[in-house]
């Protein structure tokens, strides 16, 4: 196994751009994934979040891409490389990343940026743009597409994008991308690609039947698996607090926010949009450092308020699992859950917004004395060691922001099922549900995969 990047015997240009970033040795996942891919197999690789697994598959796709170009420079039948038709039409793109959110999409794209060189074109496409500036962009086919599943499709259906040549393929948080809300699109996708490609699977999380799904998409793959028994980062510490009511929540948010650690930024989870409008608002908004991102804002407003939070402008992001996933923040100090995730792997990719290239970090939960056994459960399962803190003396709340108005809120606000409509069953709904929230025969939809 390559203890060096030079063991790889990577080209030269793409050994001198990892030198100019400081890097000289391979993560464990690098060390597994790297060389297998470069030797053209399909990998499903699994490793803990912060633990360098865009690079894994970035690196080989780069280096595949100049072993052509240096060998056009000394034949002159590779002159006209690959890439191109007798008609001339380029057989472009020849590489496609998906990742499930925009802003991991832009994310991978400008660290590809980073250590490829400029002739090796790329092009990330997602929604909450007009599709007439993909149109344009897409008249000079780019080498690599970066994307999520919605924006590609309308591109594919429309015919202004061509997958037929794509001969490397990359899934970045594959658990969610073969989970129910993307598998219908992934599934669309894949028709419009050749059936003889290179196919690479990366992500923190594989359930077992994601993992067996995903080996059908497969041939013969490579597991690089590292850390298996670790779900989390090691220098990640678990804590959570037991509130009786929703100010009490707030106002331990407000508190923990105030004790950050000089430089610190913090993230807080909550499980809905709606209640992460609000909860910015009850923080103070950005008058006092608080943003807040979730599927609705618009791809201006999230690329702004995340670009604030790089940059420490803002202190703290309060968001929906739109953020919790592949984000490569530095010093984010500590994860807040408003509230109990609803899933296992939600709570690990939110985890590791902390902690990330090997510092420490902490996450905690604000619980209510109903949600402590199931998130104790949980933990158990994860192999977690977590422990019960006690509440610091809580501070008051700053002056709110300027809300939207109360109808927009509503917007964001789950459906009431439609067997509560009746007003006249409203008084006892209210009686059975109490905090508890819809009786256990109701199910809430499923939301919908992000574009």
């Amino acid at each position: 196994m390559a203890s060096t990047f030079a063991d790889f015997h990577l080209s030269a240009f793409l050994t001198e751009r990892l030198t100019s970033q400081g890097l000289t040795t391979p993560t464990p996942i690098q060390q597994a994934a790297i060389q297998p891919a470069i030797e053209g197999r399909d990998v499903l690789a699994q490793a803990k979040t912060g633990s360098g697994k865009t690079l894994a598959f970035l690196i080989p796709l780069i280096e595949k891409a100049l072993r052509p170009t240096q060998a056009a420079a000394t034949d002159p039948a590779h002159a006209a490389g690959p890439r191109r038709q007798p008609t001339g039409y380029p057989q472009l793109p020849n590489a496609l990343i998906l990742a499930p959110t925009r802003e991991l999409a832009l994310q991978i794209e400008t660290e590809f940026r980073k250590y490829a060189p400029r002739a090796l074109t790329s092009l990330s496409v997602y929604g909450g743009v007009p599709l007439v500036r993909h149109y344009r962009a897409l008249q000079r086919p780019p080498i690599v597409i970066v994307g999520t599943p919605g924006r590609l499709l309308d591109l594919l259906r429309t015919k202004h994008l061509s997958l037929s040549h794509v001969q490397y393929l990359v899934m970045d948080e594959a658990d969610q991308m073969l989970d129910r809300g993307f598998l219908r699109d992934i599934r669309q996708i894949l028709e419009y690609l050749p059936r003889q490609r290179q196919t690479l699977l990366f992500s923190a999380t594989f359930a077992p039947e994601i993992q067996a799904l995903a080996e059908t998409m497969m041939r013969n793959p490579v597991q690089a698996k590292v850390d298996m028994g670790v779900s989390s980062p090691v220098k990640i510490s678990h804590g959570y607090y037991v509130v009786p009511g929703e100010d009490m929540r707030v106002r331990l948010v407000h508190t923990l926010l105030g004790s950050l650690p000089a430089g610190g930024r913090a993230m807080v989870f909550c499980e809905q949009k709606y209640k992460v409008r609000k909860l910015a608002a009850r923080l103070g908004g950005e008058s006092a450092s608080v943003g807040a991102i979730t599927g609705n804002h618009s791809q201006a407003q999230r690329e702004r308020t995340l670009s604030a939070f790089r940059a420490g402008r803002i202190k703290s992001l309060v968001a929906t699992d739109v953020a919790a996933r592949g984000l490569d923040i530095p010093d984010v100090a500590s994860v807040i859950h408003y509230e109990l995730p609803s899933t296992p792997n939600s709570y690990v990719h939110r985890a590791g917004r902390t902690g990330r290239a090997e510092k420490e970090g902490e996450t905690v939960l604000i619980l209510t004395a109903q949600e402590e056994r199931e998130y104790l459960y949980m933990v158990r399962r994860l192999r977690i060691e977590t422990r019960r803190l006690q509440a610091p003396e809580l501070k008051p709340l700053p002056t709110p922001a300027a809300q939207e108005p109360e109808e927009e809120v509503r917007r964001y606000q789950p459906r009431r099922p439609a067997q509560y409509a009746d007003p006249s069953r409203r008084r006892h709904e209210v009686r059975s549900w109490g905090t508890q929230g819809p009786p256990s025969h109701t199910q809430a939809p499923k939301p919908r995969a992000s574009r």
